[in-house]
Formats: C-alpha cells, sequence, structure tokens
C-alpha cells in the first residue's frame, strides 16, 4: 500500500507539473500576442501622424496622395502599406439624394425595383418623421418583419449601421461599402478622389472609363495628388488612413478616419478606429 500511495503521488505531482507548464505556455502565448498587437498599434499611429503631415505639407509636390491609392514606405525595420482616402470622395450615407443611392444600388447588379424599394427604406430610417415611404419601413414594418428594433429615424452614425435596414442583404454591403461614408457632409462626391465603387454610381460610367479615369488621375498627379494645387483649405475635412503593416510572415490592419482641425497644437480629431 505505501508504493501505491507514494505512485498514486507522484503521478498526481506530475500532472500538476504539466498543467502548470501548459498554463504557463498559454500564459506566454497571450502576452506575447498583447505584446505584438500593441507593437501594431504603435506604428499604426506613428503612420497616422506622418500622413497627417502630408496631407498639411505646403509643398504640393510633397504631399501624399488623397484617393485611396496606396504606397509603401519603411517605418523602422517594419514595411508598411497606406492610403489615404479623402471623404470627399465618397458617397455619404445621411446626405446623398435618393437618386444617387438609387444609381449605387443599381452599379452592383440590384434590379430597379428592389433598388428603389431599398432606397426607400434607407431613407426611412434616416428621416425623423413618423410617415413611411411607397416601399419604405418605418417601427411598424420591423417589428411585423420580427426585428428587435427599428429604425434610427436618425443620422446613420457609422457605414455599418446600414447592415441594419431591412433589405440590406451582406453580399449587397459588401459591394457597396468602399464607396460611402458619413462622415463627408455633402450631397455629392468629388470624382477626382473617389474610389472605384463609388464612380460606379456616375451616369454612363462603366470599367473601361474608370480605367480611364483612374489612369488619368495617376499619371497626371502622381506626386501632387488628384486635385494638386486645388487642394484648398483642409480644415473640417475628413479622411480615411489605412495602415497595413507587415509582421514575419503576415500583414495586419489598421483604419483610422480622422477630421482636421486647423489647430496646430492638436492637428487632428480621431472619428473611427478599427483592426482588420
Amino acid at each position: 500500500m505505501p508504493i501505491v500511495s507514494v505512485l498514486w503521488a507522484m503521478a498526481l505531482l506530475a500532472a500538476a507539473a504539466l498543467s502548470l507548464v501548459a498554463a504557463g505556455r498559454v500564459e506566454y502565448a497571450l502576452a506575447h500576442d498583447a505584446l505584438a498587437t500593441a507593437s501594431d498599434d504603435a506604428v499604426a499611429e506613428a503612420v497616422t501622424n506622418r500622413a497627417v503631415l502630408a496631407l498639411l505639407d505646403p509643398r504640393p509636390a510633397s504631399r501624399w496622395r488623397t484617393d485611396g491609392v496606396p504606397q509603401d514606405f519603411s517605418f523602422g525595420d517594419r514595411r508598411v502599406r497606406v492610403a489615404i482616402q479623402d471623404e470627399l470622395g465618397r458617397i455619404d450615407l445621411n446626405q446623398a439624394d435618393g437618386s444617387l443611392l438609387l444609381q449605387l444600388l443599381q452599379s452592383v447588379g440590384v434590379g430597379t425595383g428592389a433598388a428603389q424599394s431599398l432606397v426607400d427604406k434607407i431613407l426611412d430610417w434616416r428621416d425623423p418623421g413618423p410617415m413611411r415611404r411607397l416601399n419604405g419601413a418605418k417601427s411598424d414594418e420591423y417589428r411585423a418583419a420580427g426585428y428587435s428594433y427599428g429604425p434610427r429615424n436618425g443620422a446613420f452614425q457609422s457605414v455599418d449601421e446600414l447592415r441594419l435596414v431591412i433589405g440590406m442583404t451582406p453580399e449587397i454591403f459588401a459591394q457597396i461599402e468602399p464607396a460611402l461614408t458619413v462622415y463627408s457632409g455633402h450631397p455629392r462626391f468629388d470624382p477626382r478622389l473617389a474610389p472605384r465603387e463609388a464612380l460606379r454610381a456616375l451616369p454612363g460610367m462603366d470599367d473601361a472609363k474608370i480605367d480611364a479615369l483612374v489612369s488619368a488621375r495617376t499619371l497626371a498627379n502622381a506626386y501632387a495628388g488628384p486635385v494638386g494645387d486645388l487642394i484648398g483649405e483642409l480644415r473640417g475635412r475628413a479622411f480615411e488612413i489605412r495602415s497595413e503593416l507587415a509582421r514575419n510572415d503576415r500583414t495586419v490592419e489598421r483604419d483610422v478616419t480622422i477630421r482636421l482641425s486647423g489647430n496646430p497644437d492638436q492637428p487632428y480629431w480621431v472619428l473611427n478606429r478599427q483592426r482588420r
């Protein structure tokens, strides 16, 4: 019996030791991941500050592009790809009228009837009044459809909120999301700054015309940015800065949307941050 007891004790000690080793490995992995994430966030913050400096550079030839065209550079021992998108090049979900939203939906293959129905529901989501459009939806329609929420009856707080609108599918959202913003504050968008997804919403636009427009923009403004010396007053303008950071055998992405303040002590405000 004493021998059996000793063997049991040794087995329990071995199990405890293995458990401690496993727990240590888990804690090490968690700490390592946390450190890597913190490092990525720090680099992304530095890249954001560098991008803002490039936006505010008084020398047109030194400004970075603001039409979403990426550029590569090194930050310390990290390889970074950064793309700046002026939100004036996107369609503002809170300011665009129904005809522009209709053109956007049709540009990704949504039929005329379905597109008009979805536009009515989008406009009903953001409009404060209780009256619904012909094919729209207010609180009663959301309840009847089994939803636990109703429309905001106010401005979209983010583009992602569009997912909540009745009739919006993941497939449609994925196609139109790059064209949309809630930060420009303008009913129209600037084609000189627009991504392809927004350009498709212009009347008579097709892939060939988009290719020609983007190519001409690239060749003519390779260094000065798509609006060159006409970039004008940037105070109050919003920009998305997307960073792709190379880390060993993988790439991590950080998105930050900022608004330039015009205040040298605090050049910008952060409107949104995302890790991808």
